[in-house]
């Protein structure tokens, strides 16, 4: 054997550094997970509301870009950026630890601005102590990243403390796993896992929400009501479409109990109350996601009261607290339930 393939049998032997990472970094997304399904048996409302910052950020992103622009940055582009600001600094290099710590401050201004700038300061003087050992820099490093990356995260994230906790454990575990490919093989098995990760998990949902959409239809004596889910960007709807007092026709974009609340105000005119007195409070609930409304009101003078009413029956809003009261002073919260995802028709 020549002096070449002992030189390669050596390097394909080379020891794994921090193996542990590996096995710890499985278990802790794997205890995480767990725990998750275990708390949503328990109260399932709190974890329903987990990813709602990024159910709206996926629905915000859809609508302005379209379905498969927002696909192929979730599933592929943002990865390979994750991955080149929070792991590249794995192969050891000086160069690549000092973009590194640059691209994963600027990261972290989704938290705050001192947040970065205390990461900026951490990165290098990480870089600047460990500079001759690199086997600590890469540990101490490779543990900075992982705190950073599940932080940089907790946006996704909403509901009480436990839930954000087990999310942000969960981007940790994440992160030394990621971590331990990209210093034992190189960048391209954590963009790898990277992009598998978040096709497993992200594109079922943004092809969900780009594909599947709902109408609720109500219609009496008094007035026709057109409830349509608006999970994809769609020309026809405008902004500056309003529900007007004194209008048999309306078009409307929001949410449901934005929509009912409005109905409100016109009934508290109706009635010669000043909804913007002190005598009526509407506090309402601008729940995720936005629908378009068309409403035709058949007959005069307009069924405002009735329209909150058959809402509420049909369990697309809750009213807190009376409204028939309304020479009283009332406070009226509307809360929307609205779930498009619930309901195929």
């Amino acid at each position: 054997m020549d002096t070449n393939d002992n030189t390669t049998a050596a390097l394909s032997h080379k020891p794994r550094l921090f193996r542990w990472a590996l096995w710890w970094g499985l278990g802790i997304i794997v205890t995480s997970l767990a725990a998750l399904v275990v708390y949503a048996v328990i109260n399932p409302d709190a974890v329903s509301q987990m990813n709602a910052p990024l159910m709206k950020a996926i629905y915000s992103l859809i609508c302005r870009f379209g379905v498969w622009p927002v696909i192929i940055y979730m599933g592929l582009v943002g990865p390979i950026i994750e991955e080149l600001s929070f792991r590249l600094w794995g192969n050891g290099k000086n160069w690549t630890g000092i973009v590194s710590v640059i691209l994963m401050a600027l990261w972290c201004l989704n938290v705050s601005w001192w947040f970065s700038l205390i990461a900026l300061c951490a990165g290098v003087a990480i870089l600047m102590i460990f500079k001759e050992d690199r086997k600590k820099r890469l540990f101490v490093l490779m543990l900075f990243s992982s705190v950073l990356f599940a932080v940089a995260h907790m946006g996704n994230y909403d509901g009480n403390w436990f839930v954000v906790l087990i999310g942000v454990i969960h981007k940790f575990g994440f992160g030394l796993l990621a971590s331990y490919l990209v210093i034992n093989h190189n960048i391209l098995w954590s963009m790898v896992l990277h992009v598998v990760n978040n096709s497993v998990v992200v594109l079922p949902l943004v092809l969900t929400i780009g594909q599947k959409s709902t109408v609720e239809t109500f219609d009496n004596d008094n007035f026709s009501l057109e409830i349509r889910s608006v999970l994809a960007h769609d020309d026809s709807i405008s902004v500056d479409n309003c529900f007007f007092a004194d209008a048999d026709t309306n078009y409307y974009f929001g949410n449901t109990s934005s929509f009912a609340g409005q109905a409100w105000i016109y009934e508290a005119w109706q009635n010669g109350i000043d909804p913007n007195g002190d005598s009526v409070n509407i506090v309402t609930d601008n729940a995720y996601p936005n629908c378009s409304f068309k409403l035709v009101y058949k007959t005069q003078p307009y069924d405002h009261h009735g329209l909150i009413v058959t809402m509420e029956e049909a369990g697309l809003i809750k009213i807190d607290t009376t409204y028939n009261d309304i020479d009283k002073k009332t406070v009226l919260d509307i809360k929307s339930t609205y779930d498009p995802f619930s309901i195929s028709k």
